[in-house]
């Protein structure tokens, strides 16, 4: 009997998952309530099926997968999980969010309370696309079986340990390397343009740093139209070093960073942070 498998949302992340699945023989469904235009476009591209109502999408399902943005987590469990409950035998609830190793916890305490199961997963790589398994789920929590057999549709889904809050912690320790390096770079060519030193900045990133600058001359573009997504995430980050003296305001200091990017990017490439940044790549591209 054919798998069926239902998702939501249908961002870049959701929508690869999805049509890594399809493509592999897994039917994938999802509501679309209250989601963007493009979030439908996105679905039908994947080969998703769309039906009416959380109820009969749970009905259908054989495992649901959340791949929201961070903030959207709690909320998305709390609308589920009583659909989840009237459904006999109960759904396996798999979050897949950049959320901190606490609000992972507080999310699988309430299904647990209900004897529901849940299982928390990072994703680690870019959305999936048609023939690349270059993505990697990393999967904790009491009972991982339903959520293993997924390595056999085109997923390669790696087994952490028994408690929710696992998975997070490694979610948020890699990105915390790869997108604050980002915040980070971010932050130095806009003081570098500032105090208009871009071209001796250049010159040494070239001499000492080479593959740095190659590594942030590639990053910095598909940073900033996602740097809205990347708010909260930097968000959940610091929750997760709370105990650890200063490293929390670093990555508080990266989500506001990342919001003011974001809202420039709003504006248009002439926006003053927009700008600097495309200059910056450009130069070193041999542009300007």
């Amino acid at each position: 009997m054919k798998k069926t498998i239902a998702i939501v949302g249908m961002g870049e992340m959701g929508a690869g998952v999805a049509g890594r699945l399809v493509e592999n023989g897994i039917e994938v469904i999802t509501v679309l309530s209250g989601r963007s235009a493009a979030s439908a476009e996105r679905a039908q591209r994947a080969g998703v099926r769309v039906v009416a109502s959380d109820a009969e999408m749970i009905e259908q399902a054989d495992a649901f997968l959340s791949i929201l943005p961070p903030a959207q987590a709690g909320a998305l469990a709390d609308r589920i999980r009583p659909v989840i409950q009237a459904k006999k035998p109960a759904v396996t609830y798999v979050d897949c969010n950049a959320v901190a190793p606490e609000t992972v916890k507080s999310i699988a305490a309430k299904f647990s309370a209900l004897g529901l199961p849940f299982i928390d997963a990072a994703i680690i790589g870019p959305p999936p696309k048609p023939g690349a398994a270059v993505t990697r789920f990393y999967a904790s929590g009491a009972e991982l079986s339903v959520f293993l057999e997924l390595n056999s549709y085109g997923l390669d889904v790696r087994a952490l340990g028994p408690l929710p809050g696992e998975a997070a912690a490694l979610k948020m320790s890699y990105a915390g390397i790869t997108k604050g390096f980002q915040a980070l770079a971010t932050a130095m060519v806009l003081g570098a343009k500032e105090y208009d030193v871009t071209d001796a900045f250049l010159n040494e990133l070239r001499t000492s740093q080479p593959m740095l600058l190659k590594w942030i001359v590639s990053e910095l573009p598909r940073m900033v139209p996602k740097a809205h997504r990347w708010v909260g995430e930097m968000n959940e980050i610091s929750l997760f070093l709370n105990s650890e003296q200063g490293a929390s305001e670093i990555f508080a200091g990266a989500a506001k960073l990342y919001e003011a990017v974001a809202a420039d990017n709003a504006v248009g490439s002439e926006s003053p942070r927009v700008k600097a940044l495309d200059q910056f790549v450009a130069q070193e591209k041999g542009g300007v």
